[in-house]
């Protein structure tokens, strides 16, 4: 966990249209949620450093609770 400052996850939510993921970072434990077909552009653009974190989250909803949990 210390080396990977960044983690994709895929959810039930990932599963529907439009298909989604979550993308956490590391340092601030914080998640957004983007289309799979823009993550790892995001992912390359934050490790080159082409993008800071704060851009990601300009740019993208911040995930806090699955939409499947939340009609639950």
């Amino acid at each position: 966990e210390i080396a990977i400052p960044f983690g994709i996850t895929i959810d039930f939510d990932s599963l529907s249209a439009p298909f989604t993921a979550t993308l956490r970072e590391r340092d601030s434990m914080e998640q957004i949620r983007a289309p799979l077909e823009e993550l790892a552009l995001i992912v390359s653009d934050l490790t080159k450093g082409k993008r800071s974190w704060s851009d990601v989250k300009n740019s993208y909803p911040l995930f806090e609770q699955q939409e499947t949990s939340a009609k639950n």
